[in-house]
């Protein structure tokens, strides 16, 4: 779960790189954005999956962080998606 926050905080940082005009930067961008991103949707659906096989009562726990994670990044995701795409005002 640690990687996929540290995953998730990187991306949050490319939201910075309009500012730029460097192409390596935006070739880095493009490619980390195609590798995060799968990453961010499997892991905390495989750890969700897991946590239904952990035995005693941390189990609770882990299903519900997993569960706020999952929501986490789809929230976010959609939210991102809606401002790229069909706002008028997105920047």
């Amino acid at each position: 779960m640690i990687a996929t926050i540290v995953v998730f905080v990187a991306l949050q940082g490319l939201f910075w790189l309009p500012e730029y005009d460097v192409e390596l930067l935006h070739m880095f961008a493009k490619v980390f954005i195609a590798v995060a991103l799968p990453f961010l949707i499997v892991v905390p659906v495989a750890g969700f999956i897991y946590s239904f096989f952990i035995q005693g009562s941390i189990k609770f726990l882990f299903i519900i962080l997993h569960f706020i994670c999952i929501c986490t990044i789809s929230g976010i995701s959609f939210m991102v998606f809606m401002f790229r795409y069909f706002v008028p005002f997105a920047p």
